[in-house]
């Protein structure tokens, strides 16, 4: 706050500043009732600073007052990253509860339950406070055909093994740590297990279905993931070269649209999972990994180099 009072700094604070709710009422408020067609009933977000519940809430309440607000927050002492208990939120100046139709508790256990349900069942990323948002809405939503619910899922599970390690002591292998014995850390298996749930419709493609989309107006960018040496031996025609390791560094090079459509590479479809997921947790939206690789592609005689 100190520095923030000086001329050459500034300090958004996001727990007070109006431009936090603003940017809400402004842009998410109005994509989720252009992408439900006005018909959302629920709004459901996790309570934090508030803007994202404050701000959406008062955009579509202001299309349709009977759109329901739900804010949902952790229990005291929770271990839940992002989110504020009730005792939390008395810090931000942007939790308004007389405005939201019910603010709903969920414990630790719940959310981290949910979360490794997500991950594991439905090849969901989704991080604990996603997983808490979904709780609560299953809490207060009665079940209703009709019903069209919109949930915040604002963290994805990468940034959280840790935290898994403490919720979840199965997840360990042998000794903490697990390396001693040769078998693998519980964040190498947690990674596993996300990639293998990866292994789905949604987040890959088949040969032919890249072929054509190559030849669409809109086509996707290829990007090889492995090693710099291992493209050079031979990589599919066209496909740009940035390994999973330098994804994150070298973000300069990847699309500016986080809609733009991106097909990871590599030798038979296992790193390009691995890419793929990095890609997601860069904020990606519409990228699919290539069953069988660069493989599968030489051997349906497509044009390669290397």
């Amino acid at each position: 706050m100190e520095l923030g009072a000086q001329p050459e700094f500034y300090m958004p604070n996001q727990y007070e500043n109006e431009a936090n709710l603003e940017a809400h009422f402004r842009t998410t408020g109005p994509e989720i009732w252009r992408q439900t067609e006005g018909k959302i009933t629920h709004f459901v977000a996790g309570l934090g600073t508030c803007g994202t519940v404050t701000g959406n809430g008062r955009f579509l309440k202001g299309k349709n007052p009977d759109v329901q607000v739900i804010g949902v927050h952790p229990e005291e002492g929770h271990d839940i990253p992002g989110v504020r208990s009730l005792k939390q939120l008395e810090l931000t100046k942007l939790f308004v509860p007389e405005e939201y139709d019910a603010v709903v508790e969920v414990s630790d256990k719940e959310a981290f339950d949910m979360c490794l349900r997500l991950n594991r069942e439905e090849s969901m990323i989704a991080g604990p406070s996603s997983a808490m948002a979904l709780v609560g809405a299953l809490k207060v939503i009665e079940d209703q055909p009709d019903a069209v619910v919109v949930i915040i899922f604002p963290d994805n599970s990468f940034k959280y093994a840790s935290t898994f390690e403490r919720h979840f002591p199965e997840v360990r292998a042998g000794r903490p740590g697990g390396t001693e014995t040769g078998e693998p850390s519980p964040k190498e298996q947690l990674f596993s297990t996300l990639v293998e749930n990866s292994r789905n419709p949604h987040n890959t493609c088949e040969v032919e279905d890249l072929r054509t989309a190559l030849e669409s107006d809109a086509p996707p960018l290829m990007l090889d993931v492995r090693s710099a040496d291992i493209h050079g031996r031979q990589h599919v025609t066209g496909a740009r070269n940035i390994p999973v390791a330098e994804l994150g560094a070298r973000r300069d090079e990847l699309p500016e649209q986080l809609d733009h459509p991106i097909v990871t590479v590599c030798s038979v479809g296992n790193l390009s999972i691995s890419g793929m997921l990095v890609l997601q947790s860069l904020g990606y939206r519409n990228v699919r990994s290539l069953n069988g690789g660069t493989v599968a592609w030489a051997e349906q005689g497509l044009s390669t180099n290397g």
